[in-house]
């Protein structure tokens, strides 16, 4: 029998399960990252209509969001631009390959198959509107809407992106021979080095799910901060692309729409109940969170949140 209402002890077991996993490890080709508590596994949820839950096993840290961070030039270009435009940019289609595939962006280019892999992030970041630190603006003031307060740069996390990201400029050096990037490719990548260094704690993470599973609300005052179109359609590439080429098995075991990063974070919706944020550093060679996943299904089998039961 499935539980209708979550409570931390709920969350305290589904932590304690997935620290009985040990597979995976800090996502240390960015040297930086491999300084965080690897160990550290937390889950937090805001079902609606009901008090937040954050539960985890060691003192919560501000965290980078790296490729979770992809959504907010998604959403704000959707928002500035509409899709029409957006689509010209890039695809949407599941890539079935590694989040950093230049393979891919060479074979089925010239533009990137989805907004949620390295190549696609990239080009969005070369079309935000501005020179300079106009753009640079352009991304707080959008991160700060979808995260309802003001993050800052980890800026040893920055550096660490710039000194290793020669994958990231050999992709925007390939968009830009087609003559397609937006901007120049330095511009381009000190500002999706930039995106992938904002730092949160996993309670702040909890905002943008929530407004997603909100239908662009926020989950507060209902006061429409993003629109129904862009909710849907990114909704749509969370469902598709979110985890790479690991979307379709996250789909399956958990029905929830998501987005996971190299550092640890997953954001989750389930649409019309509640956001979900889980955090665990322990990586696979995907990208994606090991306990994080292990969390998120045990999460949804408790709930009945998956999407297709009733």
């Amino acid at each position: 029998m499935k539980s209708n209402r979550l409570t931390l002890k709920c969350l305290e077991e589904i932590v304690h399960e997935a620290l009985n996993n040990h597979e995976g490890d800090t996502a240390n080709y960015i040297p930086e990252l491999a300084n965080v508590n690897k160990e550290l596994t937390a889950i937090a949820v805001q079902s609606f209509g009901e008090e937040m839950l954050v539960y985890s096993n060691d003192p919560l840290e501000l965290v980078t969001l790296q490729s979770t961070g992809k959504l907010i030039p998604l959403i704000g270009l959707l928002e500035e631009n509409g899709p029409d435009q957006l689509f010209e940019w890039v695809k949407v289609e599941p890539s079935g390959d590694e989040f950093s595939s230049i393979t891919r962006l060479e074979q089925l280019g010239p533009k990137p198959s989805n907004p949620m892999l390295n190549a696609g992030a990239i080009m969005l970041c070369s079309h935000i509107p501005g020179v300079g630190e106009q753009q640079f603006g352009w991304l707080q003031k959008w991160t700060q809407k979808l995260f309802n307060c003001r993050l800052s740069v980890n800026p040893l996390v920055f550096s660490s992106e710039k000194r290793t990201g020669d994958r990231n400029r050999a992709l925007a050096y390939l968009l830009h021979s087609r003559g397609i990037l937006g901007t120049n490719v330095y511009e381009t990548l000190d500002l999706y080095f930039t995106l992938c260094s904002y730092e949160t704690l996993l309670d702040q993470m909890l905002y943008l799910p929530c407004l997603l599973a909100n239908y662009g609300k926020d989950p507060v005052t209902d006061k429409q901060i993003i629109s129904m179109e862009t909710c849907k359609i990114t909704l749509a590439i969370m469902a598709t692309c979110g985890l790479y080429d690991e979307t379709g098995t996250h789909m399956v075991n958990t029905g929830m729409p998501a987005k996971s990063g190299v550092s640890g974070y997953t954001i989750a919706v389930v649409p019309g109940k509640a956001g979900v944020a889980v955090l665990s550093p322990r990586v696979n060679a995907k990208g994606n969170s090991i306990r994080g996943e292990i969390m998120l299904k045990s999460l949804s089998e408790r709930m009945n949140w998956h999407f297709a039961l009733p």
